[in-house]
């Protein structure tokens, strides 16, 4: 597990047992370095799927992050798949044009 304390906020991202990144808390200025850490470290698998349904903000820095790791994949002949994406991460995703970047699993309320 990779975690960085960021004032009362903090964000978590664990593998877990299905291989999938969980990721739970901001991923933001403060958290975007512990996701695009992990995403390094994970590799070009074939498959990579990002567990968001713990996500409670994301900024621009993680954008940026889920967009590296979709261009890196898509290089490398793999996807990402999103699941569990919220309405915050969503709206995001959609105000900015790149939800098309990824393959969405599901989504929460």
């Amino acid at each position: 597990m990779m975690t960085e304390p960021n004032g009362n906020d903090y964000l978590s991202v664990i593998t877990a047992d299905d291989g999938s990144i969980v990721v739970t808390g901001d991923v933001d200025i403060g958290g975007g370095p512990v996701l695009e850490a992990a995403l390094h470290q994970r590799g070009n698998d074939h498959r990579l799927i990002l567990d968001l349904g713990g996500v409670s903000f994301m900024d621009s820095s993680g954008l940026r992050n889920l967009l590296t790791a979709s261009r890196r994949a898509r290089e490398h002949g793999a996807d990402v798949v999103l699941r569990n994406v919220g309405p915050l991460v969503w709206r995001l995703l959609e105000i900015t044009g790149t939800a098309e970047q990824f393959a969405v699993e599901s989504r929460r309320a």
